[in-house]
Order: C-alpha cells, then structure tokens, then sequence
C-alpha cells in the first residue's frame, strides 16, 4: 500500500535530510534518518541505494551490497545506480559481480565513456584484457578525448609487451587540455611522437615567447619546424643531460635498448686486433655517464672524459674509471690537445652536430699519426635527402642530427682520415622501432 499524500510528503523530506546529512559526512545521524524513511515505505528506492552507499562506506559491505542490488531492481532504467553498485562490487574486489552491474549499466546507456571504462577496469582485473580493451576503445568512440580510457589502455597495452601503442595512449591523454603545470618539453615529444609536428612547433612558439633565450626551446622548435642548423646550442646539451642524468643509464639500455657500448667494443677489436691490454691513451668525448668506460678501461693506459653536463660526469666519476674528467666541449677540447690520444670514442656525440668539419679536424689534431677515432651516428634515409637541402645531413624531429654516410666518408677523409668501417647499425629503439644508425670506425 503507497503512503498517504501527507505522509509521502514527510517521508520525502526525511529523505531529503538524510540526504543532506549524508554528503556533510554525518554518516550515524545520515542512517538514522535513511532507516526512518525505509521504515515508513520499505519500497523507497533512493533511501534503498543510498543506505547502501553509506553502508559500505562504514564497512557493512554485504549489506551495502544487498541494499544497492535491491534499489537497482526497483529502478530498471536507472544507469547510475548500476553504476554505484558496480564501484562498490569493484572495490570489494567482487571482479564478474562488478562486470555484470556495468554490464546493466551500459545496456541502459551504451553512449556513456565512463561506464565503458569502468566495465574495463573490471574485466582488466578479472584476467580478462583483451575485453578490457574492447570497452576502452568503446569509451574512446563515445568521447574521443576521454584520458582515463586513455591511460587505461596505455597500461592494458604496456602489460601485453605493446609499448608502441601503449605510449601512443600515454601522449594522448598527456597532449589534452588544460596544459598548465605540464612539462613543455614533454608536451612537444607527446606531439612528435603523435605525428603532430606542427602543433609541437607552435607550443615551442609560445614556449620562446615566454622564454626567449631557452636553448630547449629554441632547438625542438628548429627540429619540429624542419629547419637546418648546424649544431644543437650547448645550452641545450647541458640543460638537457642536466636534467636527464639521474635516470639516464635505466631509461636509454632498459627502455631504448642502448648499444653504443657494444657497438664501441666491436669496432674496438677491429681496431686493435691482438693489441697490449691497457697501451693507448684514450678520449672518451661525451662520456656521459661512462656507460662506454666499461669497454675502454681494458685498452687504457690513460683514459679521460668530457662532457658538458656536470650531472653526467657526476655519475661518470662515481665508475673510478678515468683518469680526468672534465667539462667541456668536445671541438674546443680536442683542438687544444695536439697529438695526445692514440683513440677517440665518440659515442652519441656526433647526433648533437650537423656540420662535422670542424669536429673532425679537432679530432685528427688530437690524434697521434695512426690513431683512431670510434663514433656512431643516426642515418638519413634516401627519402629524407631533400631535407637536408643537399648539406649532407638534417635536423630530425627528435631533436637529433641524422647524417648520409657519403657526408661523413667525405668529412673524415677531407680531415685527413682513411675510413676502415662505416657500416649500417643501430644502436637505439624509438617508438618501438630501430633508429637507423652508422657505425663508424677511421685512422688519422
């Protein structure tokens, strides 16, 4: 039997109250009043719903459980009440129970990107990924700019070995409004990686207007817009390794399966096939962390490093590995060293330089006759000749120099070197794929 007129009129206050109370956090007087209300129409389906909200809030789940599953039956098109069970189920770790309330849901809304993604939540932690994807993607039709699908499916897909497509979502949902407080620098690699390089200039547009002098930016803006300069700014070397150096060695070898060292060594025993151990002195030109001092030391009678970020000869020095550390510019450093070095490694130096002339010659003077220089370099493709505007080399989008081998051949030789090795090698993964490289091997 349905309450009189006058009574449904206090029982909706009642309820109005406890409502009220409840979302003051006044959780004991909130039930009190949810409980009046129920005894007076034990039907009332709002009282019903939000008593087991409270319920489980308090720690009562089996009933908060009971009461929600109760309220949902007596409101079949209600869509969020589905949904607040489904949260409920979903926190209790009740994984197929949480499934089938956003299940109903979703029957009642199928347009709702929220209920989408928290289906796949649930099915994510039921084991079931693949579905999980499914209503990610379901989200992402019904609200294309919806980051939590984003983001979930860019964990779904890292957890499935997937890290192309896993960092695609990442960029996404990063590249989103609102901007502020995000890393500039990370908001223009979000747009590179996207293929949205245009975009990425323009943030590096309104980054120089803001900051005028910022080698960063003026640099990534250069390389997003397809310019041609001849070297990147020290300052953005030093900025960059600066504040990269802490976590340089774990993401370059576990994330981007670094070779550089490898690839060193390699070229080493073509060098030197059956030489002394520790006979040479060596230059470890943008030594970095020393990830190459490891393979250099054996070789070594003397072996120094430069670099120009202090935070990388930081970590450089904690090896015990070289004789002398400095900060430096390799050029200016090697042109004032006449004949001091039996080898020169340059590992990842030369992708920071796009005209080599000058490095090369620095090179050879600090080279006794017969000596070595070992480097590695990023190749320009055949379609990417035309941007270099036939120099020989461009300015990738990655912010790094890629070089034609015939360019570098003709630089060593032109510096008075006689090449022994350039072959195709790569040394680094982007964007889940190899990064063409050159290996490069040559005697002053």
């Amino acid at each position: 039997m349905k309450p009189s007129e006058d009574l449904g009129g206090f029982i909706e206050e009642s309820f109005d109250a406890a409502w009220r109370l409840h979302g003051a956090g006044r959780l004991d007087e909130a039930r009190e009043q949810y409980e009046v209300v129920l005894a007076l129409d034990a039907e009332h389906a709002a009282a019903m719903h939000y008593i087991g909200i409270l319920l489980h809030q308090t720690g009562r789940h089996d009933e908060a459980v009971a009461c929600l599953q109760a309220a949902a039956l007596r409101a079949p098109d209600n869509a969020d009440w589905r949904n607040d069970a489904g949260n409920v189920l979903y926190a209790l770790r009740r994984y197929p129970e949480a499934i089938a309330s956003y299940q109903a849901a979703l029957a009642i809304r199928p347009d709702d990107a929220q209920l989408w993604n928290n289906c796949g939540a649930a099915l994510r932690e039921a084991g079931r990924a693949e579905e999980a994807q499914q209503c990610c993607l379901r989200a992402l039709e019904a609200a294309p700019d919806f980051a939590p699908a984003m983001l979930q499916l860019a964990g779904l897909y890292a957890r499935a070995g997937e890290l192309m497509l896993s960092s695609r979502y990442e960029c996404m949902a990063y590249v989103l409004p609102p901007h502020e407080g995000k890393s500039r620098e990370l908001l223009g690699t979000s747009y590179y990686f996207l293929g949205r390089l245009e975009e990425a200039a323009q943030l590096c547009c309104r980054w120089l207007e803001e900051e005028p002098g910022n080698p960063v930016a003026r640099h990534m803006h250069a390389a997003y817009a397809g310019e041609l300069t001849a070297a990147a700014p020290a300052g953005y070397i030093e900025k960059r390794f600066d504040d990269y150096a802490d976590n340089f060695d774990a993401n370059l070898v576990e994330r981007l399966g670094y070779r550089g060292p490898q690839v060193v060594g390699d070229l080493l025993k073509t060098a030197l096939p059956g030489a002394a151990p520790a006979a040479l002195d060596i230059l470890d030109a943008g030594c970095g962390t020393g990830l190459c001092a490891p393979v250099l030391a054996a070789h070594a009678r003397r072996l120094d490093g430069i670099d120009l970020s202090e935070n990388m000869l930081r970590h450089a020095a904690a090896r015990h590995a070289y004789t002398h550390l400095e900060k430096a510019e390799a050029a200016a450093w090697m042109a004032g060293r006449a004949g001091q070095y039996d080898l020169v490694v340059a590992c990842d130096v030369v992708i920071y330089c796009g005209r080599l002339e000058a490095l090369f010659a620095s090179a050879r003077h600090a080279l006794r006759a017969g000596g070595h220089v070992i480097f590695t370099a990023e190749a320009a493709r055949d379609d990417e000749l035309d941007a270099g505007g036939g120099s020989g080399y461009l300015l990738h989008p990655s912010g790094r120099f890629r070089h034609h081998a015939a360019y570098i051949a003709r630089c060593l030789e032109g510096a008075g070197f006689v090449v022994l090795a350039l072959r195709e090698e790569s040394i680094r993964m982007e964007m889940g794929q190899p990064v063409p490289g050159l290996a490069v091997l040559a005697r002053a």
